[in-house]
């Protein structure tokens, strides 16, 4: 998938300059793009309105396919900002060990801990959120989804397996009135990881972590390329200044990176020959 060989990198802090996996990929001939926000003020956890105006300009030109990688999860709000370039009706797929849905602490103002919540409100194409990750004992995410009946899935820690559950949940979901299958009408997916699902011999962030293994989750977005179009992907959770962390990180990222790269080639095969 042509489109999709493209990888955008946004440095708010300095986490990537020990990592490689880009220039990998570049290697293999993927497009990579270095987009620096270090010292833009207003973005650290919360981003106010002209911060996010800065970043819009940054990252228009790429477009929503592709795969972005957003620095640590005080970023994970770039996201929302990312699907603003989408323009199709879609569904989210997002993994994460915490909701992301809480609602704005003062001003309505876009924060990491509240993005999926603002996207649910805010953007009219977006459908459906599968929300995979949070434990089951968390009471924010019984509470947070709560409010959006029917266009959350909530998606428990605990049930996300070899993926195989959740690509059944995708299958046939959104789909046209009047198809005969779960995938050739159904919407496509953006997808979005933050790091913090995993636990921390896989990768190590600067929140609490879950306890998904890598593997896992390459299944489960394996998974999720086998029975939807995926528009694009972007991935958080980095934590810089340790070298384990930065190894940890840079292995995951990369093990990302092809499972990105495999997963949209297999999904436009199949799309192909349907």
């Amino acid at each position: 998938m042509r489109e999709n060989r493209q990888i955008a990198v946004l440095s708010f802090t300095d986490a990537y300059e020990k990592q490689e996996f880009y220039e990998e990929m570049e290697r293999d001939g993927w497009n990579i793009s270095r987009i620096f926000c270090r010292g833009l003020e207003g973005t650290n956890c919360y981003c106010d309105a002209a911060a996010a105006e800065q970043i819009r300009e940054r990252i228009r030109p790429f477009g929503a396919s592709g795969l972005h990688f957003l620095d640590s999860g005080n970023y994970h709000y770039v996201s929302r900002l990312w699907l603003e370039l989408v323009t199709e009706p879609f569904d989210l797929l997002v993994f994460d060990h915490h909701t992301d849905m809480q609602e704005p602490a003062f001003g309505g103002i876009l924060s990491c801990g509240g993005w999926v919540r603002a996207a649910l409100e805010e953007l009219p194409l977006l459908c459906k959120v599968y929300l995979a990750g949070p434990p089951g004992s968390s009471p924010e995410a019984a509470g947070e989804t709560e409010e959006f009946a029917g266009r959350v899935i909530w998606i428990r820690e605990e049930e996300l397996g070899r993926g195989e559950g959740l690509e059944e949940m995708l299958k046939g979901t959104g789909c046209k009135e009047g198809s005969e299958s779960g995938k050739a009408d159904s919407l496509p997916l953006y997808i979005s990881a933050d790091k913090d699902i995993l636990k921390q011999e896989d990768a190590m962030t600067n929140w609490d972590q879950g306890q998904v293994g890598l593997d896992e989750l390459l299944a489960c977005i394996r998974g999720a390329c086998r029975v939807r179009r995926v528009i694009g992907m972007d991935v958080c959770g980095e934590a810089s200044g340790e070298e384990t962390a930065e190894k940890r990180n840079d292995r995951a990222n990369r093990a990302l990176c092809r499972v990105f790269a495999d997963g949209t080639a297999a999904s436009k095969r199949a799309k192909r020959n349907f």
